[in-house]
């Protein structure tokens, strides 16, 4: 089951507060939340109607190293 509109702006609120942590850049988060992430079979971004696929994008920044900057994270 799906959420409404208040939840959907407070899930995409998180995932940018955590990937803006994970990232250290606001363009290189963007980026990512914007990019199919195999690992997640979506785009992060489009993966916050559903509480568990919401959770798995959590998780999966919160996995990542914190502002390497080397790392090219699309492909993580």
């Amino acid at each position: 089951m799906g959420c409404g509109l208040p939840v959907l702006r407070l899930r995409r609120d998180k995932l940018m507060h955590v990937a803006l942590r994970v990232f250290g850049d606001e363009a290189k988060a963007r980026a990512w939340l914007k990019t199919d992430q195999p690992s997640l079979g979506g785009v992060p971004e489009q993966l916050v109607h559903e509480l568990d696929d919401f959770q798995r994008v959590l998780a999966e920044l919160e996995s990542l190293p914190l502002h390497a900057k080397d790392a090219d994270r699309s492909v993580l």
